[in-house]
């Protein structure tokens, strides 16, 4: 029980942090923290599992790129801006046709426990990641076995009926359009560890 508190923990701790690169553009603090001990060793946690070392790498040199912009902040919310203002690539429905039945679940886990997000869109990207944040979370903090699998379930379904159909064509379209290469790093490791957490909530939790 020990281990499975401390890994949705972790778990929610990345979707909080990719929910944050995603949802709006990056502040000054933000970016500076680029540079900084704790985002080094965070990068190299994730680095020290195989199927991320790759994509944790290339964020790594793609964070070294934007402190080095003249500058970081204007020069990088103009790049959001492209990717995720007007046609934004964090509309699901663009990327792929959402199911009824995964529709409605996330509108029913919206509905029981909002979102920090300035709208309750269930299509939009960054609700879904932060939901997964969520039930991670609320799953590690209850004594109750049916609650906690429960909330399992709710995770399972959620990234098989929406995150596995969008998150693919999200990282692809933002290779393709992001000239700079931020965002694209960004969703690729994204990517890389929805991943390893599918098959985690598929294979392993319990």
């Amino acid at each position: 029980m020990q281990d499975f508190m401390v890994t949705s923990h972790r778990r929610a701790e990345l979707y909080h942090w990719f929910t944050a690169l995603f949802a709006a553009p990056l502040v000054d603090e933000e970016i500076r923290e680029f540079g900084g001990y704790d985002m080094h060793a965070f990068l190299d946690s994730l680095a020290t599992l195989d199927p991320l070392r790759d994509a944790a790498e290339t964020f790594r040199r793609q964070a070294g790129r934007v402190l080095q912009l003249t500058e970081p902040q204007v020069e990088l919310s103009e790049h959001y801006q492209k990717l995720f203002a007007e046609d934004s690539l964090l509309d699901t429905a663009s990327l792929a046709q959402p199911e009824d039945e995964g529709m409605m679940l996330m509108s029913i886990l919206l509905h029981q426990h909002g979102t920090r997000l300035k709208d309750d869109d269930p299509l939009n990207a960054c609700n879904q990641l932060e939901m997964m944040a969520t039930l991670a979370i609320a799953g590690a903090d209850t004594d109750n076995e049916t609650d906690r699998l429960a909330l399992l379930d709710q995770q399972r379904e959620l990234a098989n009926q929406l995150l596995i159909d969008w998150l693919p064509p999200f990282a692809g379209s933002c290779r393709q359009r992001d000239s700079f290469g931020f965002y694209a790093a960004a969703a690729s490791l994204l990517l890389a560890m929805f991943s390893m957490d599918i098959h985690y909530l598929n294979n392993v939790a319990q």
